[in-house]
């Protein structure tokens, strides 16, 4: 028999506007990799690192790999927009980010 599980999910809304959604002590903030994506400075960032990472792995990316790829420009991003150095729980992000570049690639 299956065990019935509940999340409770509470909403934070930083000083600088980032929205911030805590779920069982993780924090996962929703629409943040899709706006790094679409940011005139970090976007074309984006593209350009999956471009070189192609280039340095013919032989593929993995999506475990995701935090390397884009953790960094993840960061710069929420210390630039929100004044934030040390985003907790950023792999959420960098791994909504590998999969937007990934169905950016397929269209």
């Amino acid at each position: 028999m299956s065990k019935l599980t509940t999340k409770t999910l509470s909403t934070i809304t930083n000083a600088n506007g980032l929205v911030i959604l805590e779920s069982n002590g993780q924090y996962i903030y929703p629409d943040l990799a899709q706006a790094i994506f679409d940011d005139a400075i970090f976007g074309p960032r984006i593209l350009k690192r999956l471009q070189r990472l192609f280039v340095d792995h013919p032989d593929g990316l993995s999506e475990s790999g995701h935090d390397w790829y884009f953790g960094y420009l993840v960061c710069a991003y929420t210390k630039t927009h929100f004044d934030i150095k040390n985003l907790l729980n950023y792999p959420s992000v960098t791994k909504e980010l590998f999969s937007l570049c990934l169905t950016k690639l397929s269209e």
